[in-house]
């Protein structure tokens, strides 16, 4: 169970993760040389540019928006479609040691985002949780997101994953559980930016482990904790920045 802060806690925490760096994939390899960043965005190295002027036109800001609910798929209940599994609707769990063998996948929804005429961009990102409240076990806990079409509030089942495909699923992005990656995201503020689409009024993603497992399961699971609740941690839809 998380405790809900004081509205004074609750403001110092809100002020604390509005000052993470925007979010980098948690991919292993070398993050962007200081040069290549100058590069294209000029203005984050010039020391001698001046300040805009107070009757500028300044940017806009993010709106965070987290999950209505998450579904848990399980292949051993394929079409099991009367309640959640396990009763839960924010609990995040993968686990694959063969594929379609025990597996088990997440569905992770949004509801009330900016409707697709708006012409705004709405970005996955993945709040890392803290090591001592998830699970993870395996060789290499790696899993893949796929975005789909859904309805708002429709049942999800095994049988609708899309990891199943057999001409396989487009990817919408990756996240690497390797504790190598894990750290490094955690050292530039702990939250991975996943991929980015078009918004629409509700957005429904589909995950599941990449690789099988070996001696062990490839495993991880935590619960999405959204805002005023602490530590936020998982996943979340940002846009208007």
């Amino acid at each position: 169970m998380f405790l809900k802060p004081s509205p004074l806690l609750a403001t110092l925490f809100l002020q604390h993760g509005l000052s993470i760096p925007y979010p980098l994939p948690n991919a292993t390899t070398t993050p962007t040389a200081p040069d290549a960043i100058c590069n294209t965005t000029a203005a984050l190295c010039n020391t001698n540019a001046t300040a805009p002027p107070l009757n500028a036109t300044r940017p806009n800001i993010c709106e965070q928006v987290y999950p209505s609910e998450l579904t848990v798929l399980n292949s051993r209940y394929p079409d099991y479609n009367t309640s959640n599994l396990h009763g839960a609707t924010q609990l995040f769990m993968l686990r694959r040691q063969l594929a379609d063998d025990g597996e088990i996948a997440t569905r992770v929804q949004f509801n009330g985002l900016p409707t697709t005429t708006s012409n705004l961009t709405c970005r996955l990102e993945f709040v890392l949780p803290r090591p001592e409240l998830q699970r993870m076990a395996g060789s290499n806990p790696t899993f893949n997101v796929y975005q789909v079409e859904r309805e708002a509030g429709s049942v999800a089942t095994w049988s609708t994953y899309e990891g199943n495909t057999l001409d396989g699923a487009v990817l919408f992005g990756t996240v690497n559980g390797e504790e190598e990656a894990l750290e490094r995201t955690r050292s530039v503020g702990g939250v991975a930016a996943v991929n980015e689409t078009l918004c629409n009024s509700t957005l429904s993603f589909q995950m599941g482990m990449k690789y099988n497992g070996k001696l062990l399961p490839n495993y991880w699971e935590f619960a999405n904790v959204d805002p005023p609740a602490w530590p936020v941690q998982g996943f979340r839809i940002v846009y208007g920045c």
